[in-house]
């Protein structure tokens, strides 16, 4: 006969991972620490080269923390320090993205310029005939004059309009940009 007690215990076991090689996380904040100082203080007194080597090494030491925190979030300033990698990493692909966005259409932009002010002297240039058809009364070349600065007119608003364009696809790409590094936003069901 079999009872309806039938319980069993299980042991229950959390797996952590464990890292072997990795330097004590307080070692490793605290050497970048002293290695900062001394290397501030070796600059301050003189001592360059010295100076410099310790400033590398608590640059190194501080990224050997950063990427142990990533690994392990043990502790709070872990997960802070983590984090503030990843906010960096975020900021510094915006910034590379935006840079490059706006240096394409800076060129572009100059470039239309650059073609709008050649079209705007040569709009000079023919104004400056059409007045001396017009004194002569030359009504074929009045009209022909007239034909060749509305052309100029036309391609001078073209390339404005197209630097505008330009402008506005800069702004589009950084606000696009701008929504991969800004802080997620939660909001209760009202």
């Amino acid at each position: 006969m079999r009872s309806t007690d039938d319980t069993t215990r299980v042991d229950v076991h959390v797996a952590r991972p464990h890292y072997f090689g990795l330097t004590p996380r307080g070692l490793v904040v605290a050497l970048a620490a002293l290695a900062f100082v001394l290397g501030v203080v070796g600059l301050a007194t003189g001592n360059v080269a010295a100076g410099v080597l310790l400033l590398v090494a608590a640059a190194f030491l501080t990224a050997l923390y950063l990427e142990q925190a990533k690994r392990r979030h043990e502790s709070a300033l872990d997960r802070v320090a983590a984090a503030a990698v990843d906010h960096t990493k975020a900021l510094a692909g915006f910034t590379g993205s935006s840079v490059r966005a706006w240096t394409r259409a800076g060129r572009e932009v100059a470039r239309l310029r650059v073609e709008a002010s050649l079209r705007a002297r040569e709009r000079s240039q023919l104004q400056y005939a059409l007045g001396a058809a017009c004194f002569e009364r030359d009504e074929a070349q009045v009209e022909n004059l007239r034909g060749q600065m509305r052309i100029c007119d036309d391609e001078i608003a073209e390339r404005t309009r197209r630097a505008r364009d330009v402008v506005a696809a800069a702004r589009a790409r950084t606000a696009e940009e701008r929504l991969a590094v800004s802080p997620t936003e939660v909001r209760r069901p009202s």
